[in-house]
């Protein structure tokens, strides 16, 4: 497996852990704006 290389100054897309909602931001969301869960980076592998 290959590490992806990011760019901080490009959009990249976020996950809420609790609904599913998917977001495009320049930077890390704190919580979802529906429902306030938890944001996830999409290009961070979960393991």
């Amino acid at each position: 497996m290959r590490d992806v290389e990011q760019d901080h100054d490009e959009a990249t897309p976020y996950e809420c852990f609790a609904c599913g909602k998917v977001i495009t931001a320049e930077s890390q969301p704190e919580n979802c704006q529906d429902c306030g869960g938890e944001m996830r980076n999409r290009l961070t592998p979960l393991e």
